[in-house]
């Protein structure tokens, strides 16, 4: 599986047009908030939430999650995958929609949500594209699907391949087992010497740069893009690169996340100061009260005495 996600859009009635109007490949599986039996509808319900903050002119999400073409899911378990997919990317509490189309060799469903939430409140999803990439490895990982443009070995008759093509299952099995945990392709190279396989790369004699992968396992080499599309040069120095991105962005949060919680706690200490002086101020309050209430208890105290007539004594 794989997602993808587009530019925040202007018109939720040109994108449910688009989803739902070819009754022949398009499929309403999941509604939230909108109607899902007529496009018109669905989007007049989006704009509805929309006009809670109307000065935010993109409020369209779209969303397309695509599985492999070995992969065939049930409605209910697609909503499932859906519907976890949007609270890893931030859109909660908001309207939105789930469309299965089946109009090409795989089946993928369309996401579109408003990001005007119910509240009025404008969603940030920044970084979207990151976040989703992040969300799409865990519920391959949850869901054990298989990754746009991988082979699937579990379909794999390995009896039935010749001695070359049990090889470029072996080098293929080792890289993706391997990747995850790589940083670089240096690093990358050394655990594939573990499991028996160089790394040889092509350069350009002009510039020095790397343009090419093999690999090299038991006196045979092979091309990295004749093992897999993700195993050649250009893939793997993207998966890598992302891997990187996802590791900074990562780091990222913590600090983030520790500067939240600094801010927190210079909040409470903060609040809890200004609670001690709001308690000083009324017990000050409350005893300069009282002593007036005394001063003025003796105060008449002696004006009771002043208007008591003094008795004369006659001898």
């Amino acid at each position: 599986m794989i997602g993808r996600n587009y530019p925040p859009a202007k018109s939720f009635l040109r994108q449910s047009r688009y989803l739902l109007q070819d009754q022949t490949r398009a499929e309403s599986l999941y509604q939230e908030g909108v109607r899902g039996h007529d496009y018109r509808l669905m989007a007049r319900d989006f704009e509805m939430i929309h006009q809670l903050h109307p000065g935010r002119t993109h409020p369209v999400f779209h969303s397309v999650l695509d599985f492999h073409p070995d992969e065939r899911w049930d409605n209910t378990k697609m909503v499932e995958i859906a519907q976890k997919f949007l609270p890893e990317i931030r859109m909660i509490n908001t309207q939105y929609a789930i469309i299965k189309h089946t109009d090409t060799s795989h089946t993928h469903m369309h996401i579109i949500a408003n990001r005007i939430d119910y509240n009025g409140n404008y969603i940030q999803t920044y970084p979207e594209i990151l976040n989703s990439n992040d969300a799409v490895r865990k519920l391959i990982r949850e869901y054990n699907l298989i990754p746009a443009g991988s082979k699937d070995l579990r379909q794999t008759n390995f009896d039935a391949l010749d001695k070359s093509e049990t090889r470029k299952y072996a080098i293929y099995r080792s890289i993706r087992e391997c990747l995850p945990g790589c940083r670089g392709l240096e690093e990358l190279e050394q655990k594939l010497l573990l499991s028996g396989i160089e790394t040889r790369y092509r350069i350009n004699q002009g510039t020095g740069q790397k343009i090419g992968i093999s690999f090299h396992y038991q006196n045979e080499a092979f091309k990295g893009s004749s093992i897999d599309h993700d195993c050649s040069l250009q893939a793997l120095q993207h998966t890598l690169a992302l891997k990187q991105d996802l590791t900074q962005w990562e780091a990222e949060k913590l600090t983030l996340r520790a500067t939240q919680v600094q801010q927190e706690q210079l909040s409470q200490a903060k609040e809890a100061m200004e609670q001690q002086q709001r308690q000083k101020q009324e017990q000050e309050l409350r005893q300069q009260q009282k002593q007036r209430q005394e001063s003025d208890q003796q105060e008449s105290r002696r004006q009771t005495i002043r208007q008591v007539p003094r008795l004369r004594i006659h001898h």
